[in-house]
């Protein structure tokens, strides 16, 4: 094999409690019968040592072509040690788009990958999504690739990587999702009873940054964390750091250590992964490369030999899918900040969430998709109160019991519970949904609709104890105008009696009656003549 040496010091990371760089001299070697004029990252060892697995993009060959995101390919040990000339993984375990190997069992005979294609066998077609998946080897080929149902996953951007401990109990994710600091952040999920994961968790401010984490590589002592990032302090546009585990959690870690100058160059490095045997680690970078990103591999201190020598073996069988006992379930719940008025998200509003002797705090503008969306995490059928402030706009207070929010086969959350802001503006006017009532009368046709809207009133006035308002009742025009006029200044009444009985002073309520004066619809019309027949509140006072 004719190899390129790159004769280099190398500063890797020897582990003592506290992680410290020591000089060695190492090289780098860059493997040049993998390595092309495309791009090639995400190398993976096969547990037995003889496949190399990794990611090419571009190449005509791949199933999506030459704008295809990447496609996975492998290389076969030679006797001498060398590499064979990579070979298309071929369009079972590849499809349109990205594609990439998170890891595999301690066996080998189950391959974990990211990504996975929805197929109707009716018809052959099917619909990329978003996760990851595994496949079987059945003794001469890879089996169709089979989505892993993690609980309330989440990812909101086209990138993705993983990886996947030899035990099949822990997975290490790269996700932009609603607990994320900025971009990509790193999460940990765990496998759980009946071959569901758990809800991804966020490693911690520590590892993440509001930059980009990729490329996960969990050492097999569960502690040892390598992964590229842009956000900590590097070399060029994004570097591999290495960072320890300080305790039993999963969100307390020490600094991540540059793996140093040598290693991480101005271009880009990532990917890096221990096999399980050998004295050599892989990992991708653009420098010096024949294309984008080429494969090289670097020598493995001392450390990371004793890591590598810790055996992690499968403890998932068929006959006994079990692992960890899932613990109380935890539903993820789905908000978002709307002004009344406008049904926009609202932009900037601090939302404090109290339940039990536990607080969880969000930042809309720590909140970076479009659409302010973002997920808060409860023990089902906990009861919450949520408090939310904003500039321009009347406090909001609400108590709600935390329920399962339905998820959908693409991952993407079916149904979004809303909290509307009213704007603090003297004269905004709010119309209160669902009031309705009986033919000709003042008592309410549905009591227990209209008492869940007038209820939401009533904890806005207690919220905001200078708010005043005033009630305005709507009829349609049909009938008498007087007797109209009556019906609307009844109804009114009705509503602000239920306030004041509920503790509102009634100084802080106006009550007028407007019969069918001020219609917002065209009365010639039935489905739109319902529309004018409504009770109103305008902000007077705040």
């Amino acid at each position: 094999m004719d190899r390129r040496i790159l004769s280099v010091g190398l500063f890797l990371c020897v582990f003592c409690a506290d992680i410290q760089l020591v000089a060695q001299d190492l090289t780098h070697v860059k493997i040049d019968s993998i390595n092309s004029s495309y791009d090639e990252q995400n190398p993976v060892v096969s547990p037995n040592g003889k496949k190399l697995y990794f990611t090419r993009s571009a190449h005509p060959e791949n199933v999506g072509g030459v704008v295809d995101r990447g496609d996975i390919w492998v290389s076969t040990k030679n006797e001498d040690g060398s590499w064979s000339s990579p070979k298309h993984a071929g369009d079972v375990i590849n499809h349109v788009g990205l594609n990439g190997v998170v890891g595999f069992s301690s066996s080998g005979n189950t391959m974990y990958l990211l990504n996975y294609y929805d197929k109707d066998p009716s018809t052959g077609r099917g619909i990329l999504r978003g996760g990851l998946a595994k496949s079987n080897w059945n003794g001469t080929s890879w089996s169709d690739p089979e989505r892993l149902s993690i609980r309330f996953f989440s990812n909101r951007s086209e990138e993705i990587s993983a990886y996947i401990t030899p035990d099949e109990t822990t997975m290490i994710l790269s996700l932009r999702s609603y607990q994320s600091y900025g971009n990509e952040d790193l999460y940990v999920t765990f496998s759980q009873a009946g071959g569901e994961w758990s809800q991804p968790k966020n490693l911690g401010n520590v590892i993440n940054t509001p930059s980009q984490e990729w490329y996960p590589y969990l050492a097999d002592d569960k502690k040892t964390l390598y992964f590229a990032s842009n956000g900590h302090a590097g070399q060029g546009s994004r570097d591999i750091f290495v960072s320890k585990r300080t305790d039993g959690s999963w969100s307390n870690w020490s600094k991540p250590v540059n793996l140093g100058a040598s290693l991480n160059t101005k271009g880009v490095e990532m990917g890096y992964f221990i096999p399980n045997e050998g004295d050599m680690a892989y990992f991708s970078t653009t420098q010096n490369s024949e294309g984008f990103g080429d494969i090289f591999n670097t020598p493995l201190n001392k450390e990371e030999q004793a890591i590598q020598a810790i055996d992690l073996v499968s403890t998932v069988t068929e006959t006994d899918p079990k692992i960890a006992d899932a613990g109380p379930p935890v539903v993820a719940m789905t908000m978002q900040i709307l002004d009344i008025k406008t049904e926009l998200p609202v932009k900037d509003a601090v939302a404090i969430f109290t339940y039990g002797t536990d607080e969880s705090v969000v930042n809309l503008a720590n909140v970076t998709n479009q659409e302010k969306k973002f997920v808060v995490s409860f023990v089902e059928n906990t009861n919450v109160t949520v408090r939310i402030e904003a500039e321009g706009y009347l406090v909001y207070q609400e108590q709600f019991q935390a329920k399962a929010t339905p998820l959908s086969i693409d991952n993407e959350f079916d149904s979004v519970e809303g909290f509307r802001l009213t704007p603090a503006k003297i004269g905004t006017t709010v119309q209160i949904e669902n009031i309705l009532f009986q033919r000709a009368k003042s008592d309410f046709s549905n009591m227990s609709a209209a008492y869940t809207e007038l209820d939401k009133l009533v904890r806005l006035m207690q919220a905001n104890p200078n708010m005043e308002i005033r009630l305005e009742g709507h009829t349609d025009n049909r009938g008498d105008r007087r007797l109209n006029q009556k019906l609307s200044e009844d109804r009114v009444k009705s509503v602000k009696a239920y306030l004041v009985d509920k503790g509102i002073d009634a100084a802080r309520i106006e009550a007028i009656g407007f019969g069918g004066s001020k219609p917002i619809a065209d009365n010639s019309i039935a489905s739109s003549r319902i529309l004018n027949r409504r009770v109103e509140f305008v902000v007077t006072k705040n």
